[in-house]
């Protein structure tokens, strides 16, 4: 790994003096050494090597030819940290006549074939001297004079760098860039040589300024997909040539709507945009940073994009992050170490103190600790920001005391820890890399702990370790907490300020004041009623089933049902997001199915005029999540269909899968729109709001004349199951004979449901016999489900054999001047296969519907309701 700093020098006078110096912030320099220095930095032609994140650059010296792959860092303020590998040539030759080596594994698993050309040249007149502090070698001072050379152009500047030595320390370096910033004014340089030569090549190359050239080599690379994501890049790479965005959509068959949304998403977020999956599989080795891309530090990655989750570190690969004890982090990187222990010490008293609120598991207690300590880290002058330097010194280091999950926590903690947060900023740095992979529960927590910490410094803004946790206790809708010591006054204020993430998270005002001063507090004047994040802490294991009795009201019923499936969303939301198990997208719209449901059996007794957004909401979320379940089923069951065939056919359906990729690839970026959305963060609050009031819930008992309601479990239960059997029972006169209406079957599903629904619900206070009765009801459900899944994509192929699109096209197709049918002759034959299914399903139905039209199920509905 390396690590240096670089400075700007502005002119050729203060880079003679810089010259002449002997000593730089206390350290000694030895003396002058001269280098002249030759660089060719190489990549393909589309520049692939830029695109995974590294540079290739090629030294040429009097005796050998030095290959160095060097990753792009990312820059705080002037500390650039990055990892290199590098080979020794007698002369220069082609990758695949290098030695065996890292460095050529690497290249050639990037290049994939394809040769190495000359991006550009770099010459330096390099003056370097040792820096040390007695007989301490402490790091490297370079004064470069730069000269680019790019297509016979030419560009010079003067540079500065230190390198760290391995016996340097954190804190050496934050003396000498104090030093070299406050008496030498110099200015950071955020760029390496090599991103400054990229910037003077790209003025002369196509292209304008929304990418930069990492940036355009990615997406030259996205550009080849043929799905939504190809589409975008290609979009990306157009909008950066100067096309107008109206002219963008035409020419990749998007609406300028969508492009322009394309725009704004990759002006706030750069590449993040797309999915990491996709960017993964343009990477065929180790990620490094890439701009405007959560850093995936610790991760390796085989050629196939996926991850290689601890083991053997691939062979090639980067070198991995390496553990180290928490005692010795702490004793090489906390600068002030009294600071540190007393912000340790009020946030474990926090933690104490306010357990009824955070609800933390026990088990993590010891990880505020630790935070408050890693945050401390992030004072030092060697950060960019606070903060930043204690992250990434947990993913550079694992502690050798915490388990993956615990050091992303921590890791998380010391992100927010600056200026005023917001529930947009919070949202933000949560779903950012490599926080996503978190469980949400251990991301909630880290929320929590974050909040802790804030307040922890707070308490000790004076620096003085004099104040202490007094009385604490709750006051109304407020908690009261005493402070005592010389500097209360002071401190409280402090810690008041920076409750600002508590009361995002909770809710919950907290009143610091100092001991002997009445409470006096305005209300938070927070974003909460816009934010982007719902916090709900949920358990790591989800209940079996809602803890219903026949005593319950039925709004008390009502309630504990949605809740029940309300987490089971939320739980799920997660893996749906991702997208990497397509039974979580099963799993999460079952959730809002059971929710409507839920409100149609409970919909009689409870308030619908209050509880109106949150139904509306459940059945917006199943809707956006259908439109990608219902893809899946389709090619789950086509997939069925290919199996089946001999295996020089199993290709028949590849202009149908094409448009299924297509179709589906579009529902699922209108899916995750539409999670990450306002509307849909509001719905969550709203309903948790509506959860946790369980009176919102509840109708009169009594009518204005006093007439009782029957409005509890085992007074409405049984006429509500004898009501729709009864539904179901009147379906018989019009599904026998033998011409049966399709819609009519699919009405009679629908009315199957809804029974089968409310024997689910209320199973827990039913016989025992209730599980048989579901059964039988899931075997008319499942039957008929498969005869309108087969209902359905019949008429999806129909279209796809005449239009050769995805659904009802024909308008669509026509507008851009498309008039003739296409020939798919195997799509044709799936379709009469499907057909064919239809027929022997609809033949197959009297023997299922066979089961309702005797006494038995009577018999059993009223078995199943008796304990009421």
């Amino acid at each position: 790994m390396e690590i240096e700093a670089k400075f700007a020098v502005s002119d050729v006078a203060t880079f003679q003096r810089l010259q002449a110096v002997e000593h730089v912030a206390g350290f000694s320099l030895s003396a002058h050494q001269v280098q002249q220095v030759q660089d060719t930095y190489l990549d393909t032609e589309e520049r692939i090597i830029l695109a995974h994140g590294y540079a290739c650059r090629r030294r040429e010296t009097e005796s050998e030819v030095l290959i160095t792959l060097k990753a792009l860092g990312r820059a705080e303020g002037a500390i650039h940290r990055r990892k290199e590998l590098e080979i020794s040539l007698p002369t220069y030759a082609s990758p695949q006549e290098w030695p065996d080596s890292a460095v050529r594994d690497l290249v050639l698993k990037m290049a994939a074939g394809d040769p190495l050309i000359p991006l550009f040249d770099l010459r330096q007149t390099r003056v370097f001297r040792r820096m040390r502090q007695g007989e301490l070698l402490v790091a490297q001072l370079s004064l470069d004079n730069v000269r680019i050379i790019a297509n016979r152009r030419k560009k010079g500047h003067f540079e500065l760098e230190v390198e760290l030595a391995p016996q340097g320390t954190a804190n050496d370096m934050a003396a000498i860039i104090a030093y070299l910033q406050d008496d030498w004014n110099l200015r950071a340089e955020p760029c390496s040589k090599f991103e400054r030569a990229l910037s003077f090549l790209a003025e002369e190359e196509p292209g304008g300024d929304l990418l930069r050239p990492q940036e355009r080599a990615i997406c030259l690379q996205l550009s080849r997909r043929s799905d939504v994501y190809g589409r975008r890049a290609q979009g990306l790479l157009l909008l950066d040539e100067g096309i107008d965005p109206d002219e963008t959509a035409r020419r990749v068959d998007r609406t300028g709507r969508t492009v322009r949304r394309w725009l704004n998403s990759f002006r706030e977020e750069g590449l993040a945009g797309f999915p990491h999956r996709v960017l993964r599989e343009v990477q065929r080795v180790t990620p490094a940073t890439l701009p405007g891309i959560p850093e995936q530090q610790g991760e390796l990655m085989d050629l196939s994009g996926s991850g290689v989750a601890g083991g053997e570190q691939e062979e090639g690969a980067l070198p991995g992050p390496e553990p180290q004890p928490l005692k010795a982090l702490f004793k090489r990187y906390v600068t002030d170490r009294a600071h540190a222990r007393q912000v340790a010490s009020h946030a474990q008293d926090l933690f104490d103190a306010l357990r009824p609120f955070h609800r933390v598991a026990s088990k993590h207690r010891h990880l505020v600790d630790t935070a408050a300590m890693v945050h401390s880290i992030g004072m030092s002058p060697v950060s960019g920001r606070p903060g930043k330097a204690g992250h990434d010194l947990l993913l550079a280091h694992p502690p050798e005391e915490l388990n993956e999950a615990e050091r992303l926590m921590v890791a998380l903690t010391t992100t927010l820890q600056g200026k005023q947060l917001t529930w947009k900023k919070v949202s933000k740095r949560v779903s950012e890399d490599p926080f996503g992979g978190l469980s949400k529960r251990s991301r909630e927590e880290a929320l929590a702990l974050s909040a802790l910490v804030r307040m922890a410094d707070g308490l000790d803004y004076s620096q003085t370790q004099s104040t202490r946790l007094g009385r604490v206790a709750k006051k109304g809708d407020v908690v009261d907490i005493e402070v005592t010591g010389p500097y209360a006054a002071m401190d409280a204020a402090r810690a008041q300020e920076r409750s600002d993430l508590w009361q995002l998270l909770f809710g919950v005002q907290l009143g610091f004041r100092p001991a002997g001063v009445a409470l006096e507090l305005t209300p938070y004047p927070g974003d909460a009623r816009s934010r982007d994040l719902t916090i709900d802490l949920t358990p790591e294991q989800l209940p079996e089933r809602p803890s219903l009795s026949a005593d319950d009201t039925m709004g008390e019923a009502a309630c504990k049902t949605v809740s029940f499936h309300f987490q089971r969303m939320l739980y799920h939301e997660p893996g749906t997001r991702a997208g990497e198990d397509i039974e979580e997208l099963h799993d999460m719209r079952v959730a809002t199915r059971r929710m409507q449901a839920a409100f149609r059996v409970f919909g009689p007794y409870v308030d619908g005029r209050r509880l109106k957004s949150m139904r509306k909401g459940a059945r917006r979320t199943r809707s956006k999540l259908g439109s990608v379940r219902d893809l899946d089923i389709f090619w789950e069951k086509t997939e069925r269909y290919l199996k089946g065939l001999p295996p020089e056919r199993q290709n028949d359906l590849m202009p149908l899968k094409e448009a299924w990729e297509a179709e589906r690839e579009q529902a699922r970026e209108a899916m995750l729109a539409y999670l990450d959305s306002g509307s849909y963060a509001r719905f969550k609050e709203r309903s948790l709001a509506l959860l946790n009031t369980p009176e919102a819930w509840e109708l009169r008992a009594l009518t204005d004349k006093g007439e009782a309601v029957p409005h509890r479990v085992r007074h409405v239960v049984p006429a509500a199951v004898y009501e729709q059997a009864a539904a179901i029972l009147a379906y018989d006169e019009w599904v026998n004979g033998p011409d049966i209406s399709l819609k009519r079957l699919h009405r009679l599903r629908i009315a199957g449901k809804q029974l089968r629904y409310t024997l689910e619900f209320f199973k827990p206070v039913l016989a025992p016999q209730t599980a048989d009765l579901i059964k039988q009801m899931k075997r008319l459900q499942d039957h008929l489900g498969d005869l309108q899944d087969a209902v359905v994509a019949s008429e999806l192929l129909r279209d796809f054999v005449t239009w050769g699109a995805w659904g009802h096209a024909k308008d669509k197709l026509e507008s851009k001047g498309r008039r003739e049918p296409i020939v798919v002759p195997d799509v044709a034959v799936y379709l009469a296969d499907k057909q064919a299914e239809l027929q022997k399903l609809i033949d197959g139905f009297p023997k299922v519907w066979a089961a309702f039209q005797g006494p038995e199920f009577r018999q059993m509905v009223a078995v199943v309701v008796a304990p009421l």
